[in-house]
């Protein structure tokens, strides 16, 4: 599995350690753990930086998807995707320390990857 930024046909964006799922050599849907929301909100920063450009941070909130269900994995089709993507590495690395996630390949997976 890995971790993986998807757009959602919703307009969410989450976060979440992913996995195709494969059926006729197709991707069919996808398979996700611990997926989480991403809400990001612009700081407003009074500085310029040398190029005269203006300099502006954001800040990134994870909340775990589909909040109310005691359930840490879905499975979406892939008509409920927009686009899937790698995160950048604070992203990935915020959302490892929240979920812990490690990126450590299991026997299984190393199995399914060889077949």
């Amino acid at each position: 599995m890995a971790i993986k930024l998807m757009l959602l046909k919703t307009g969410e964006t989450i976060i979440t350690d992913a996995k195709e799922l494969v059926s006729d050599e197709l991707v069919r849907g996808y398979f996700l753990k611990n997926p989480h929301f991403i809400e990001t909100k612009e700081k407003v920063i009074l500085t310029e930086s040398e190029s005269g450009k203006s300099n502006y941070e954001i800040d990134v909130v994870l909340t775990p998807w589909l909040i109310l269900s005691k359930d840490k994995e879905f499975v979406v089709s892939t008509d409920y995707v927009a686009t899937i993507c790698d995160p950048i590495q604070t992203v990935e690395q915020m959302y490892i320390d929240k979920t812990g996630n490690s990126l450590e390949v299991t026997e299984t997976e190393e199995v399914i990857k060889d077949e």
